[in-house]
């Protein structure tokens, strides 16, 4: 498997998991769930810095 393939797979992966964090936000009272909501933003925020991470690396083998 390439590393293409590989960072790909990853990135679908994150992006499906940021889907599901949006949609759990959804049915949550903000005030009532606080804990709750705190906690899935952070993990979703945590999803994004990987996301972010993937796509750094695939620029730097992109250029090898």
């Amino acid at each position: 498997m390439r590393h293409e393939d590989i960072l790909w797979r990853i990135l679908d992966r994150l992006q499906e998991s940021k889907e599901i964090f949006a949609s759990c936000l959804e049915g949550l009272h903000p005030e009532r769930d606080k804990e709750l909501v705190d906690a899935i933003t952070e993990v979703e925020q945590l999803t994004q810095t990987q996301i972010n991470i993937c796509r750094r690396v695939e620029r730097r083998l992109a250029t090898r």
